[in-house]
Parts: structure tokens; sequence; C-alpha cells
């Protein structure tokens, strides 16, 4: 690729931090089996040994391929046999030594412990993913779970605008409450990386820097090269130590939101697309921008599959939405970046009618029907920014557009977040069941309490934790409601208007979630949210006020 490569600038290189090279995310966990997703540092085979005990690391690991057993030879050139079973799986480029091991046959409630080798007699270090008590293993879920605590994070960019590293040591502290609260999963709310968050690693910019020389490749080769853009986006975002601590322990749920692709993905005119990657030398080149813009497009949906969705719960080609059971909860992740498209003159504009339909579906469910409580991700929260600066400042000529377009509370979305929300309460109300919508994206941590006067016993609730590292704006609390009605509440019939109430200030240092949800009589269970955020002095976090969900 020489000069159109990301991989490889020189003293240029935009890198501050080490790329991830070899590391391992335990996907989605069932009572009997798990997606372990594994890279590796060179293609070839590997085995992965999954044990109920703690792995010794010392010694050269072998397989004894007739007996299908692990072994490792000692110092001393004596064997020792590791428990536990195998599991191979062939690595290369072509999936950017990625992979997934699909795990079957476990024991419910069980802890696991795992290590990565290689095939290849010839290394020096066989280790691909050394033992670690500590680090690698996972806990399988149990067959009738009485409650389940969970994380929720969101917004990893931990760069300032000069390139240092900010806010990693909110990964520590995620990973220390996951274990003193015994959690069983995290879900990442969305823009898990940013590919276009600091000037100094976005590939939107190098595009703009280098799509003279691009464009006079194939198209299928401006494919391969947009998509070694955003592999080296991940392998960047996800090269820190802290954050695998994370992804390696505890069973990670997925889903992308804009960022993953490009700020704002979905929200602009065609225009307003083309806009994005015009130069002082090429201007307005509109039909070419439009081609280059939805070919990365292509490629951030292929590095997506790869490096989150694949390791998510399986669903059917190019559907990104799924959902899942644990104990007394059901979830339900909504893609909102998949199918969204600002142009299109239907009022599906964010999911698109086949996603809605799913949702409902699944919300009539037996699934829905035997859940306590139901969980939905929406990567961009229901409440948050006031209507009235949501609608009135869709301008873009002071570069809020997108933002403002990417809000549910924006008047060209309204249609179909109330068919969604209509859905939420009227399942709320039939069933006397909690919902709550778990969100990222603005950056900021706040809960809240959504009613409406002819559904008095429907309880929906909004929980947003939002940005683990990014760097906050200081005023961003200031565009929070803290109570009022939706949007379009003039439009409606006062009784079918929804209102909100916020459960406590909101929070805008970094920050991330717990929830837990907890049996507390036959056919109930009680949810509590704590949301734990930085101080603003370095290394130090702070349990700010937990709500109990009524």
């Amino acid at each position: 690729m020489g000069k159109l490569d990301f991989y490889d600038r020189g003293p240029d290189r935009p890198w501050v931090n080490r790329l991830l090279t070899n590391a391992a995310i335990v996907g989605h966990t069932t009572s009997d089996g798990a997606c372990l997703w594994v890279r590796v540092w060179e293609p070839g085979k590997y085995w992965l040994l999954l044990a109920d005990k703690e792995i010794e690391a010392e010694g050269i690991p072998d397989v004894n391929v007739s007996e299908n057993e692990a072994v490792v030879t000692l110092p001393d050139g004596s064997t020792r046999q590791l428990p536990g079973t195998l599991w191979a799986e062939t690595f290369e480029f072509s999936s950017d030594l990625t992979g997934v091991f699909h795990l079957t046959g476990l024991r419910p409630q069980t802890e696991y412990y795992y290590c990565v080798f290689s095939d290849d007699r010839n290394r020096n270090d066989r280790w691909e993913l050394k033992p670690d008590p500590e680090r690698r293993k996972f806990r399988t879920r149990p067959e009738t779970p009485a409650g389940v605590t969970f994380g929720v994070f969101s917004c990893h960019m931990p760069y300032k605008k000069n390139g240092d590293l900010v806010n990693i040591q909110m990964w520590d502290r995620l990973a220390e409450e996951l274990e003193h609260n015994d959690a069983d999963f995290v879900v990442g709310a969305g823009d898990q990386v940013y590919t276009d968050g600091n000037k100094g690693v976005s590939i939107w910019q190098w595009l703009k820097n280098v799509k003279g020389e691009l464009v006079k490749e194939p198209e299928d080769e401006q494919l391969k090269i947009m998509r070694s853009w955003y592999r080296d986006i991940y392998r960047g975002y996800w090269g820190f130590r802290p954050l695998q601590r994370v992804f390696g322990r505890f069973p990670t749920y997925m889903i992308w939101d804009d960022h993953e692709i490009m700020d704002g993905w979905g929200s602009y005119t065609e225009k307003e697309l083309a806009n994005q990657l015009d130069t002082i030398w090429e201007w307005e080149r509109t039909e070419q921008n439009i081609q280059l813009a939805r070919r990365m497009f292509e490629a951030a949906r292929q590095t997506y599959e790869e490096y989150q969705h694949c390791h998510n719960p399986a669903t059917d080609a190019g559907v990104y939405d799924y959902h899942f059971a644990w104990g007394p909860c059901a979830f339900y992740v909504l893609d909102m970046r998949g199918h969204r498209d600002f142009n299109r003159k239907t009022d599906d504009k964010i999911l698109g009618r086949e996603q809605m339909s799913r949702f409902k579906h699944w919300l009539e469910s037996g699934e829905a029907a035997n859940a306590q409580a139901l969980f939905i991700v929406s990567p961009v929260p229901v409440v948050h920014i006031s209507n009235f600066i949501v609608n009135t400042l869709d301008l873009p000529l002071i570069g809020l557009a997108d933002d403002l377009r990417d809000e549910w509370a924006h008047e060209s979305n309204w249609q179909e977040r109330n068919t969604m929300l209509d859905a939420a309460f009227k399942y709320s109300q039939a069933n006397k069941r909690r919902v709550i919508f778990l969100s990222g994206d603005v950056h900021i941590g706040a809960g809240f309490r959504l009613s409406r006067a002819d559904q008095p016993a429907a309880r929906v609730y909004q929980l947003t934790s939002s940005g683990i590292t990014y760097p906050v704006p200081p005023l961003l609390k200031l565009a929070v409601r803290e109570a009022g009605s939706l949007g379009d509440a003039e439009l409606m019939p006062p009784e079918k208007r929804t209102v909100f109430q916020i459960l406590h200030p909101p929070f805008a240092r970094n920050n991330f979630g717990i929830v837990s949800a907890r049996q507390r009589a036959k056919d109930d269970v009680d949810i509590t949210w704590n949301l734990y955020g930085g101080t603003g002095e370095e290394d130090e976090i702070v349990r700010l006020k937990g709500v109990r969900l009524g």
C-alpha cells in the first residue's frame, strides 16, 4: 500500500501507546457455553486450553494429540499434564489474525480459566496468552440465576487534543468495581473506538490527505486499504492493559455507535456527507466523496463484525441488533447505526422497519413475558438535550447538525421514537414490569424516570453512562433538562405525553455504571443503579448517589 498505509508512517506514527497485538475478549456466555474472541501475533494454528482450576504457566506448552491433552515440558526436561479441554483454531491475516473459539459443553455457574498457545514447535516461546489466574478467567451463567449484576460503559477516547493520554485509570476502576460487585457481565453501549476523535489518529483526516492517490486504486483495493485503517483504530484504542483486563475477564456485550464509523454517521444530508471530505485543493467533488464515504462505511461494517459483533449472540448476516436473557431480566440491544439514514423519506430513519419489527416481536415473545424487568440498550439516550436546543439549532453552519439530528429528540426522529416508546410503555403497563433504557453517547452520566398519564402502572427509566475515558466538555451538563416533556408534547393530548423527571443531578465527568437486579419476591426484582465517576484527581474515583428503580 505504500504511502496509503496507516500502519507505517515512520516518525509520524500517530499512536502514543502500544498497539494491541495479542489479547482475548470473553463474549456471549450462557450456562453451558461461551464465545472467546482472540487476536494473535502471527498466523498459524493455536490451541485454547480451558480448565475449571488454575493453569500453571511454567514450562513449554504442547499437545499430546493421541490423548487430546495439553502438557508442559519443565526446565528439568520432565513433562506434566495440564488440566482442561482443548480447542483449536487457525488464524490468518485475512481476518487480521482474529478469531472466535465457540466453547460448548460447559458447566453452569462455573469459573473457568483459559490460556492460548501456538502449535508451532519451532517458536521459542509458544505461549500466546499465558495463564493468568487474575485476568484470564470467566464464569458461566447459572441455570436459573436469582439475579444479575452488570457494568455499563461507553465512549472510550483517551486522547487529549495534543495527543496525550487521559483517563486510562478509569478502566482499572471499572475492573475493580466489577470484581467487588461480583458482576456477571459488561455492556459496551457504543463508541468503543473513535475513528475521528483526535486529528492525530483520525482515519477520516487521513482519507482527506491521501484520497487523490487512493482513487487511482481499484474499488476492491480501496476497500482493503480502508479496512486496514479501521483495524489500526481498533488495535490502537484497545492496546491498553487496563481495558484488556475488563474484556478478558468479564463477558462483554457490544454495540457500535457513530464513532466506530464516523462522527454523526447517518445524520448528514448527502451534500453534507460529501462536504466532510472536501479539501482546499479538491472542493465539491460530491459524487467521488460520497462513493468514498460509502466505501468507508462498508470497511467499518466489516471491521465491526471482526472485532465486536462476532462475539455477541448470533444473528442473521448483516443484522446487528440482538437479545439475550440473564436470570430474571431480558436484554435487547438496538443497532442505531447500521440502518440510520437521515435522507430516508419514511419515518424510520434510525432503526429501520425490519429492526423495529424484530424489537416489537421480542416484546411479545416468551423471553420478554418471562422476564421481571427488561433492559433495552439504545446507544443514543431517549432523554438528554433540551428539545428546544435540538430543534432550534439544527444549523449546518455552526457544525452541530449531525450531533443534533443524532438525538432521538430531533423532530425528524419523533415518530420512530414514539413507536419504540409506545411499545415499551404498553409492555410495562400490561405486565407490571420495569423497562430500563441503557445508553451512552452524550458524555455525561444521568438517570430519568419516564411516565404517561394514561399508563399509570408503567415504569420506564433511562440510564446513561458516558464516557469512560472521553475528555468531557465541562459545560455539557448545562444542556441536560431535569424535568419536562418530550419535544412533541404540544402535538399530543395531555394524557399521552411522555414526561420525565431526573433521578439525580447529571454528572459531567468520566463515569461508568453498575446495575444490579436481585430477586425480592416471586414475581419481582429489586433494581439499583450506581454511577461511579472520576473526581478530576488522578486515580481518584467516587461512587455517586445510588438510585433504586421502584
